[in-house]
């Protein structure tokens, strides 16, 4: 079976893995509601800009659209955004039947069920990573086990396709396979693979109707784009041959035909009409001065020499050859490629209002499937936006409660709080022991700390979590950030490491068969947790009412950062919109400018916001239930069945775990992992063998590959 897999298919599992390292912990940063903005900040521009209405220049418009400006209170001032007539758009939201329909029961089971299963799960990994030398070198250590094989030709990073895709057929194999197969004669760790598997591709086949869905977004943000990392990726790539080091020049010398197509791409979308404002334009190309400065003291140029020194046996002549051309490759191929992008990206800007994607035609439907892909649920948006409001509600109520009892014994703490252990690495000690009685135990594992170079201290989180080689359990990696610890940097360091992103993603990893499950594991899923166990680590630093206000500040900023992005990109809310909303909550005037650098991020990177505040909603409101369900219960016990029933929807996701509280027999042997495994990692079967332990100072014994790949 050899397909190839287009690009929307690829962002199922794109959504999940190539998110913003720098992004995790920085939704805080947006909401400045006291002082000058970002936006504010930059260099000065014209003050009637924001509020220019020229109509973009593209040939033989067909369909036009009356938005206003989003800076302005009411509909009174309307700009004109126009589309072209050769793409395809969807004339509704679909419905969940529509993007999951009911099929006949397959009547492939057994071991037949089991290897199609795996043939197919072996050809979307492929069809997402052969062509893509630097994630798979980061998300495998050996990618030949998993199919994957590079040679001069395809090392680098990947294709960008801007041409319309019009041949859904070979989404329609899939899907069309995935039906033939009986769902209930699989194994557990099967079935649930196969809900996710499926319930993805069907997302997958309905978004390869539309072309236009390959435009509404452009893929260069300022702060979530491919640029605003690439030097962190760059730096992360390890050498451990000389073939390594060569293919790595072959990763910077490609970065001239990628950051190429990457404009190209930008470019044809304002062909067709998907014109961002030209503050978008600015902050991106921005990001890429920022790159540019670094021409002459970049951190590589140190970091390519120390990666040498763990070649073995490299000769000095071979060394000075290999820094010769490196030094040259990025003097001449990299930095002038990211100058000719800020060009070429400040080219676009015409004038263009801030919209948002549902000001599109077709961009209810569109937001509707980034919604889907990015928050991890089935529920249909406006039951989201209810839940949402009722909870944002109730912790504002909470707030004021408490703030007006008359008890003040909290006031102290809560202006001179701080709830952390010391550095990332004190916090991560501590929290590695404080979990142990609330969270099942993780494999024997290794983790290092990695230090944000000098020169991006200012606008990098104080720690981030990057899966490397998730084939493996010794190589996690934790960015870190002295320079932007605040008093909450614990709750910080569990959203990051325990029990967050890190100690999930080698629970995971320690408890499936399946790699797609935490290569694709959804990032609502993923952000949902990190968030929840951020909020529940509060209790291991303090339980005073000030700790519970604190965190009542960060869930109201995740909250609100949720609410505008569906406001902005599905309801088509402006500025002032947002501001009066967040006023209305909070009981204090807010002003557009107070939200516009959130509002800015929200334009350009719809479902940003939601996959933060719907995925901690969804996972805290599925937990809550179950502890309702099963009273008798313990907090260690909730945790475990809500990790073994991983990363499908949570309406998979809360029947699966009921099913592991009320039957043991379902309870997977978390307290024993495998050993390391050989051959094909897509082979069925647990290895036999003892594990569990802790990770202190960065470095613990043991470790090891998946367990019965």
């Amino acid at each position: 079976m050899s397909r190839k897999i287009t690009r929307i298919v690829a962002l199922l599992l794109a959504l999940s893995m190539t998110y913003s390292i720098a992004g995790c912990s920085k939704i805080e940063d947006f909401f400045d509601l006291g002082g000058s903005s970002r936006s504010e900040r930059r260099r000065d521009r014209d003050d009637d800009e924001e509020d220019e209405t020229e109509e973009t220049e593209e040939t033989e418009p067909t369909e036009t659209l009356i938005i206003t400006d989003p800076t302005e209170p009411s509909q009174t001032d309307p700009a004109i955004v126009t589309t072209m007539a050769d793409l395809t758009y969807p004339d509704h939201i679909a419905t969940y039947e529509e993007l999951h329909p009911a099929h006949a029961p397959g009547t492939v089971s057994g071991q037949q069920a089991v290897d199609l299963l795996n043939d197919i799960e072996r050809e979307v990994i492929i069809d997402t990573f052969e062509n893509n030398y630097v994630y798979a070198s980061i998300f495998f250590s050996d990618p030949e086990s998993f199919g994957l094989e590079f040679n001069e030709d395809n090392i680098g990073w990947g294709e960008v396709d801007t041409e319309v895709y019009e041949d859904i057929e070979e989404i329609v194999e899939i899907v069309n396979e995935l039906y033939t197969i009986d769902r209930d004669s699989l194994g557990i760790d099967d079935r649930i693979f196969y809900d996710k598997l499926l319930y993805d591709m069907e997302l997958s086949l309905y978004a390869s109707q539309y072309s236009a869905f390959n435009y509404y977004e452009s893929v260069l943000k300022d702060i979530t784009g491919p640029q605003s990392e690439v030097l962190f990726v760059l730096d992360v790539l390890e050498f451990e041959t000389v073939e390594d080091a060569e293919n790595y020049i072959l990763v910077l010398r490609d970065i001239d035909r990628y950051y190429d197509a990457l404009c190209a791409f930008e470019e044809r979308r304002v062909d067709y009409g998907f014109v961002n404002s030209d503050d978008v334009y600015e902050s991106v190309a921005e990001s890429f001065d920022n790159l540019v400065s670094q021409s002459e003291d970049c951190f590589l140029y140190d970091s390519f020499r120390e990666r040498l020194n763990n070649i073995p046996g490299l000769s000095s002549t071979e060394r000075y050859a290999l820094i010769e051309e490196h030094d040259q490759v990025m003097h001449d191929i990299v930095f002038p490629e990211f100058q000719e992008c800020a060009d070429r990206i400040r080219a676009l800007e015409c004038g263009a209002p801030s919209v948002g994607v549902c000001s599109y035609p077709g961009g209810d439907a569109y937001y509707a499937f980034i919604f889907a892909t990015q928050t991890n649920t089935g529920k249909p948006i406006d039951q989201c936006i209810e839940e949402l409001e009722a909870y944002s509600d109730s912790v504002r109520d909470t707030m004021m409660s408490i703030a007006t009892s008359g008890d003040t014994t909290w006031l102290d703490e809560y202006l001179d709080h701080d709830y952390s252990q010391g550095d990332t690495q004190d916090n991560l000690d501590y929290l590695y022991g404080e979990i142990q009685a609330d969270f099942p135990p993780i494999p024997d594992h290794e983790y290092r700390l990695m230090t944000v170079p000098e020169v991006f201290s200012d606008s990098f989180s104080a720690a981030a979590f990057l899966g490397y080689h998730l084939d493996r359990f010794d190589s996690n990696i934790i960015i870190t950030n002295e320079q932007q610890i605040r008093p909450t940097h614990g709750t910080v360091c569990a959203h990051e490491g325990y029990p967050g992103h890190m100690y999930e993603s080698v629970y995971h990893r320690s408890i499936t068969d399946h790699p797609y499950m935490y290569l694709a594991d959804s990032i609502g899923y993923a952000e949902g947790w990190a968030n929840y166990v951020q909020f529940y680590s509060y209790r291991y630093f303090s339980t005073s009412t000030a700790a519970t206000l604190v965190s009542i500040e960060d869930q109201i900023n995740t909250i609100l950062f949720a609410r505008f992005d569906i406001g902005i990109n599905y309801e088509g809310w402006t500025a002032q919109d947002c501001a009066d909303w967040v006023s209305s909550l909070l009981g204090q005037v807010v002003r557009p400018a107070d939200i516009m650098d959130a509002y800015n991020l929200l334009l350009v990177d719809p479902g940003y916001g939601a996959k933060y505040g719907i995925g901690y909603l969804n996972t805290g409101m599925i937990i809550a239930q179950l502890q309702d369900e099963f009273p008798d219960a313990s907090m260690l016990e909730i945790h475990t069945a809500y990790l073994n029933a991983q990363a499908g929807t949570y309406e998979q996701i809360i029947e699966n775990a009921r099913m592991f509280l009320e039957d043991e027999e379902f309870i997977y042997p978390v307290d024993s992992w495998g050993d390391e495994f050989e051959g094909n990692p897509f082979s069925s079967g647990y290895g036999s063998g003892s594990g569990g332990g802790s990770s202190s100072g960065g470095s613990s014994s043991g470790g090891g590959l998946l367990p019965g790949h």
